[in-house]
């Protein structure tokens, strides 16, 4: 008897429900100036106090976050440390040397080093996370149940490199959407989103 593979897919929603305005650089070699108009967009819509970004790389990205966002009081930027290892070998170019180092001068800005996965007491609660770390389908699963653990009421949760068939992101929104989680993938970007 054969099996067959449920897969559900993601709604899709188009750029332009989302409304943005523009954003200067410079942009994260990862998320170009459309995914970073298209986050920060998100993330202003829940007027968040708290951000908790997983795999926050250099910073480039949550400094335009940081910059474009004033309600935020707090930044928490997560990262690996330098010798980690990703489960997935197309993310081993991608640990930084220096995670976090374009937003180290906010005072809002807050490093975590992580080299296991973190837990609910690890962190606090936010208004909105942004998960772009490791890509398989366990860890994206992992930190997406972390996040909506410590999300409030009316917050959001970002995905990138939805949609990237290197990675197993898609893979693990599909099967959280399959289990009730409201996810929407953004139209021609690889950003997908839910709300809480």
């Amino acid at each position: 008897m054969r099996s067959c593979k449920f897969e559900m897919k993601l709604e899709r929603v188009p750029q332009a429900k989302i409304y943005t305005t523009p954003i200067k650089g410079p942009f994260s070699e990862y998320l170009g100036w459309r995914e970073v108009e298209l986050l920060i967009a998100l993330v202003r819509s829940v007027e968040p106090k708290v951000m908790i970004e997983i795999g926050v790389n250099t910073g480039l990205t949550a400094k335009r976050v940081l910059d474009n966002v004033p309600s935020l009081e707090k930044y928490i930027g997560i990262d690996v440390p330098p010798d980690h290892k990703p489960a997935m070998s197309c993310q081993y170019s991608e640990v930084p040397v220096n995670p976090g180092c374009y937003a180290a001068d906010d005072p809002r800005f807050y490093l975590l080093i992580a080299g296991t996965p973190l837990i609910v007491d690890d962190l606090e609660p936010c208004d909105a996370v942004f998960i772009d770390g490791d890509h398989s389908a366990a860890a994206v699963t992992h930190d997406s149940q972390l996040a909506r653990a410590l999300v409030r009421p009316r917050g959001v949760i970002v995905w990138h490199d939805s949609g990237n068939e290197s990675v197993e992101v898609t893979q693990a929104l599909e099967t959280l959407n399959s289990e009730s989680w409201s996810i929407k993938q953004i139209d021609g970007s690889w950003l997908a989103y839910c709300r809480c």
